[in-house]
């Protein structure tokens, strides 16, 4: 038997080893300082950052488990690898951060200086840089080989190659052209460069990454090393930041590409490109990570916690705070529907009238001209329009457009990438939660409050008050229907309302989404049928994550009244101006507006109607009220006084007193825009207002009616438009 005192002593020994491991890796560690410096890095001088370096990070780790002091240092990397080295080759940022990371001068390759003008692969190219170094491991030596690829510069050039889905034949591709292109041009640099230096690459670990334009190259490149066998997955670290799409393949996610780690935030439209919706199936290889944003985290952590972290950073090298769009991966999902929509394959995107591919480039070669110089020296004010839209969304907009334009830029940024990673360890900086859209189509009124009771959009006419809507709910309007997006984390109490006299039918369908913004599933469509006084209710965000459908309550009359009057959904007293032109067919045109509510309103119409033998002038003015009867058709009844001036010798009395009825249905498209049709019933009293109703003056359509012997209602139709 073990004594207890031998017991004691071998767990003691097992014990010291567990302490002394980590320890015995923390003493291989150390911290070294890169300059860094990169695309959007407004300091001066390059920024001193400190980074944990340990070559023992690849040599023990497995390139199949996800490693963030491995993804730091890529970071760093591919957001240094934008400096100008073919400006000054001995002595640049990029150089000065491998000698800092101990690999030696003259072991690094430099593939920075390109000609697009080189026939065959022209655009298709990209500055790389390879280095090397022997380390040891528990394993022998090794050399540790690193492969950093620039994204896309400030020229057309590598631009065009983004847009070069399938230039050769415009037809559809398994993996994007311009992307692979420029993989083969760098793997075979990659082959030469091991054969040229004698490298073992059986030996050998590497490290590819790269952001954006480089991100793609790198999960490409990884994943073209180990289809074609050249290299094994476990030799393989592949970290990209904002990779772009690259391939349409069904095996994407096979467990040979378990070496690729795609880092990605979910409001950057550039990872979302090309689409992954409908019949466009673009993805990356491997593995993503969605980095945290409002909709995926807590929203208090992330505004009070991960953002001031994370500005710590940024600030250093953005010379500002870091400005999140705060609606998670809606912005993309919404630009992938539209654009899928726009162009249904790739022959459309190259040869539809409105062919993206050629606008695109034409766009590019106006921002990135070939003579930058020239191009400063025309720099001007931006156009009228452009200037309208920019104040206009200032004075509507919290941030404004500046604060716009800066979220469009931080959302890609590689320094927003970096300063994440930096700000939050593994287990913060990402996250799986996913988020839900809701697809409403109809005629409907619609209030979204938070659990405070706060509204944070609101719906009138199924037109959405864009300039009033609050984080973090998002809405997209699309003709006859609008599409609602709500975060994972929380519930939103979402109330529809119709002051319909009969039920409005309205469609709905909810669609799911992973962290990335990646389409999980799309529910059937089903219906809602509010009316007057019957308010529906449900709750949406964190219920429907997984729902394919709501559970709705509906609030009848004396319960739903104080719910429309606290969320404003009554339109019967929502004040507006609406212009409108109608005509009565061979007889008049009548052009004025009405205004008020839609329980009342007032009305102004000038009556123009020029026959062969006599003038024709009127003025009506009247009162009005419109009801809803179902969906988009409405009905007005209208009272007029019409006040008719005839220019004839025939008649001593020149003005003429006209009461007037109209009943109108109107068809509602769109908002403010209502196509009518009209019923008019003009009074005629006879030897009072005789002069209106000459036969030269009023074509009897219709045969009149009778009141009594010295009255009569004569009848007419009326077409016309109000705005």
């Amino acid at each position: 038997m073990i004594s207890n005192r031998h017991l004691c002593k071998s767990f003691f020994i097992t014990g010291a080893l567990f302490l002394f491991l980590p320890l015995q890796q923390k003493l291989h560690a150390r911290t070294v300082t890169l300059p860094v410096n990169g695309l959007e890095v407004a300091a001066l001088q390059a920024v001193p950052m400190e980074l944990d370096w340990d070559e023992n990070f690849f040599a023990d780790s497995k390139t199949s488990e996800y490693n963030h002091q491995i993804a730091r240092i890529a970071a760093f990397l591919s957001e240094i690898s934008y400096v100008l080295v073919e400006k000054s080759p001995d002595n640049n940022e990029m150089l000065s951060s491998y000698q800092a990371l101990g690999f030696d001068t003259d072991k690094i390759e430099w593939n920075y200086f390109l000609d697009y003008s080189i026939p065959l692969i022209e655009n298709n190219q990209a500055a790389f840089s390879l280095a090397r170094k022997d380390i040891n491991t528990k394993n022998g030596n090794k050399t540790l080989i690193f492969v950093v690829l620039r994204g896309t510069p400030l020229s057309a050039n590598e631009w065009i190659s983004n847009l070069n889905i399938s230039d050769t034949t415009h037809k559809e591709v398994q993996i994007h052209e311009g992307f692979s292109k420029t993989t083969q041009n760098i793997k075979q640099a990659l082959c030469d460069y091991l054969e040229e230096n004698g490298i073992d690459k059986e030996n050998s670990i590497f490290l590819l990454t790269g952001h954006s334009r480089g991100g793609a190259l790198a999960n490409l490149l990884g994943a073209t090393l180990i289809d074609e066998k050249i290299l094994k997955s476990e030799q393989l670290f592949v970290y990209t930041f904002a990779s772009p799409n690259v391939s349409q393949m069904t095996d994407t996610d096979a467990p040979r590409y378990d070496c690729i780690w795609n880092i990605v935030n979910a409001e950057d439209l550039v990872a979302s490109v090309p689409p992954n919706r409908n019949k466009w199936k673009w993805k990356k290889y491997g593995h993503t990570k969605v980095l945290v944003n409002y909709w995926n985290t807590d929203p208090e952590t992330y505004t009070n916690n991960y953002i001031p972290r994370m500005n710590k950073f940024y600030n250093k090298l953005l010379l500002r705070d870091y400005a999140p769009f705060k609606t998670g991966p809606f912005l993309q999902i919404q630009t992938a529907r539209v654009l899928t929509k726009l162009y249904k394959n790739t022959e459309q995107y190259y040869n539809s009238v409105y062919g993206l591919r050629n606008m695109a480039e034409n766009i590019f070669w106006q921002i990135f001209p070939e003579n930058q110089d020239e191009a400063i020296k025309k720099e001007k004010k931006a156009p009228f329009l452009l200037r309208a839209i920019q104040n206009n969304i200032n004075s509507n907009i919290e941030g404004g457009f500046d604060y716009a334009l800066k979220a469009f830029i931080d959302m890609h940024a590689c320094e927003s990438y970096l300063c994440w990673l930096l700000a939050l360890d593994e287990k913060e900086a990402f996250s799986e939660l996913g988020s839900t859209q809701i697809t409403i189509d109809g005629s409907y009124d619609c209030a979204i409050t938070d659990e405070q009771g706060q509204v944070l959009a609101r719906v009138k006419d199924s037109s959405p008050e864009l300039y009033k809507l609050k984080m973090p709910v998002a809405v997209f309007p699309l003709p006859h229907e609008n599409i609602f997006g709500f975060p994972g984390h929380s519930d939103f109490l979402v109330t529809l309302y119709k002051d319909s006299l009969f039920p409005t039918p309205l469609t709905y369908k909810i669609e799911h989404y992973s962290a990335s913004g990646q389409l999980l599933e799309v529910s059937e469509k089903k219906h809602f049928y509010p009316r007057s006084n019957h308010v529906i209710q449900f709750l949406a965000g964190k219920s429907t994550l997984t729902e394919k459908k709501v559970t709705a309550q509906v609030k009848n009359c004396k319960s739903s009244k104080p719910i429309i009057k606290a969320y404003k959904l009554n339109k019967s007293l929502q004040f507006k101006i609406q212009p409108e032109f109608s005509f009565t067919p061979g007889k008049s045109f009548f052009l004025g507006f009405r205004t008020g509510t839609q329980a009342i309103y007032f009305s102004v119409l000038g009556e123009l109607y020029t026959p062969k033998s006599s003038n024709y002038f009127g003025f009506a003015s009247g009162i009005g009220h419109q009801h809803s009867l179902c969906g988009r058709l409405m009905l007005d009844t209208e009272f007029f006084n019409h006040f008719i001036w005839v220019a004839s010798d025939t008649y001593l009395t020149k003005f003429n007193i006209v009461p007037a009825a109209r009943f109108s249905i109107s068809y509602q498209p769109r908002h403010r825009v209502h196509f009518f049709g009209a019923a008019v019933f003009d009074l005629h009293l006879e030897k009072i207002n005789d002069a209106a109703f000459t036969s030269e003056l009023r074509k009897k359509t219709f045969p009149p009616i009778s009141i009594s012997d010295k009255a009569e209602l004569l009848p007419a139709i009326q077409f016309g438009i109000r705005l």
